[in-house]
Formats: structure tokens, C-alpha cells, sequence
């Protein structure tokens, strides 16, 4: 049955802020070797249906879960489920994995109708509480001052950042302590025959040219290759992330953790410290990491 204006309406309305591709999702899924079941667990979902339903496009994830989603696929959420601009209030939040209730509860002095009408645009936060919230969406404060003035229409001053050393530099340096000759089918013949990966010559030149790690996998397999190109070298796969990937990996996993455990992130009086459940999961990690032979 067609669908009329009214339902395509409707699904404009649903669609999160990030572009969400039913399809792209599915493939990603079966790329990372995981049933349906598995995702929905990973998320906290007794059932696999709502997964189902996503990969159908009948319903669309909340967008608070869509970074723990591209956590448990191994995929980056930029790649898996891209952004269209710049962010707002809302987006820094659900980019935190975290609803409006949910993260009011974890500042002190916050309450979710003065964050609700932060994010429509009614009334801005009182100063005093951009510096938590700021810490515990895991942005400077600028960052959030600057998507706060884009909720309410306003210009946003730019946010001067140190360019990190991109891929490319890291990348050539290993080729051509590697190779006495290198070619990129040389590269990527490599890599393939050591690990698995589907790495081709083309996308070896483009990442030795400096081409964003997004654009050249652009099908969601980015951190399969990345892993295959850092196995072959022998070098940690972080050596291959740049600055800001890695600390956006970072909190991306730290987050994760918190919503498997069903543990707040940082500390309630909104100190920007972690949670003391938090500090528990991550110095068992630790423990049984050295405990390891």
C-alpha cells in the first residue's frame, strides 16, 4: 500500500537528528556477525523485535541509543548514522546516550522542564550549569555555549581547535619503513593476505593522500580495516586514530559501559568526576586485564 503525505510526514517527524539508513544498519549488523537478539541485549532490549523494526524502517531507534548502537557494531557513529549540520542541545545529549530526564538527574540544580525548554529554545540554562553538563557530554564548554546558540537561532563563535596529526602522516611513515618500494596494491594485498580485510588499492591511496577515514569507507567498514592495517603493522590500533578520534572512542566506550551496566557515568553532584560505579567496572577491567597471562 503507498504510503500517503500524511504518513510521509509523520516518518520526517520520527527521523532523529542523525541520518538513519534501516538498510545501512542491517548490513552493518551482519558485518560485525551479530544476530538481532545480540544488538537488542547489548542495549539493554529483552527482545529482538525492536531491532527488527529498525532495520525495516517501521520505527526509528531514539537517538539517545544511536551511539550505543554503532558502539556494539564496532562502526562509527558518524559513519553509521551521519549528522546533517552542526549540533544543538539536543544532539550533544543524545550523542551521550542519555535522555532528558536522565541527564538531569545527574546535574545538581537541573531538572528535566529547564533542560527541556533549553533544548526548544525557550529559555537558556542559568551559566552555572554549562560547566557539568558540559562534563558529562564529554564537551568543553565552548561546545556546548556553541550548540546552546544554535538551539535559539543565534550566531555560534567558531571553536578554535589544534589540528592532530591526520592518518596519512602516521600511515606513510609505516609504509615506507615497510616497504622498500611501496605501490598501494602492494598495501593492500598485504593486509588482506595477513587478516582478512577487504582493504582495495584505491582505498589505500586515498587514505596515504590525506582522505578523511570516513569518505573512503564509507560502506561502515572502517574499524575493520583499521584493525587489519594496525595487525599487520604490529601497532596499536589508537596509533591509527588521531587525537580527537581517540578521545571521542574513548568516552564512546565509556558510555557504553555505563548503559551495559545500567551504571550513571559520572558522579550525581555533577562534579564531572566518574561514578563510583563506574570506577568499580573499570578497575575490575583492569584487574582481570592483569590478571591475564
Amino acid at each position: 500500500m503507498p504510503s500517503t503525505p500524511a504518513d510521509q510526514r509523520l516518518r520526517e517527524a520520527a527521523l532523529p537528528p542523525r541520518r538513519f539508513d534501516g538498510a545501512k544498519l542491517r548490513t552493518a549488523r551482519r558485518g560485525a556477525d551479530l544476530s538481532q537478539i545480540q544488538v537488542a541485549r547489548g542495549l539493554g532490549l529483552s527482545a529482538h523485535v525492536a531491532v527488527a523494526r529498525w532495520e525495516k524502517e517501521e520505527r526509528f531507534p531514539p537517538a539517545e541509543k544511536l551511539v550505543a548502537i554503532a558502539s556494539i557494531l564496532g562502526v562509527g557513529v558518524d559513519v553509521l548514522f551521519p549528522r546533517e549540520g552542526p549540533c544543538d542541545l539536543a544532539d550533544l545529549r543524545c550523542d551521550a546516550g542519555y535522555t532528558q530526564s536522565a541527564a538531569a538527574e545527574e546535574i545538581k540544580g537541573l531538572n528535566r522542564f529547564a533542560l527541556g525548554d533549553a533544548e526548544g529554545g525557550r529559555r537558556r540554562l542559568d551559566d552555572h550549569l554549562v560547566e557539568p553538563l558540559s562534563l558529562l557530554y564529554g564537551v568543553r564548554p565552548e561546545v556546548l555555549e556553541a550548540a546552546q546558540n544554535r538551539t535559539f537561532g543565534e550566531p555560534a563563535p567558531s571553536v578554535v581547535t589544534q589540528e592532530p596529526p591526520h592518518l596519512a602522516e602516521t600511515l606513510n611513515a609505516l609504509v615506507s619503513k615497510t616497504f622498500a618500494d611501496p605501490t598501494p596494491e602492494m598495501l593492500a594485498d598485504a593486509v588482506n593476505a595477513k587478516t582478512g580485510a577487504r582493504l582495495t588499492p584505491a582505498q589505500v591511496e586515498a587514505l596515504l593522500a590525506g582522505a578523511p577515514v570516513a569518505d573512503v569507507f564509507a560502506d561502515g567498514s572502517e574499524a575493520v580495516v583499521l584493525t587489519g592495517i594496525a595487525e599487520f603493522f604490529g601497532v596499536p590500533e589508537l596509533d591509527l586514530v588521531d587525537a580527537a578520534g581517540m578521545e571521542q572512542r574513548v568516552l564512546s566506550d565509556l558510555r557504553y559501559l555505563a548503559a551495559h551496566h545500567g551504571i550513571a557515568l559520572t558522579a550525581g553532584d555533577g562534579d564531572g568526576g566518574l561514578s563510583v560505579g563506574m570506577l568499580a567496572v573499570l578497575n575490575d577491567l583492569v584487574s582481570r586485564a592483569l590478571q591475564r597471562p
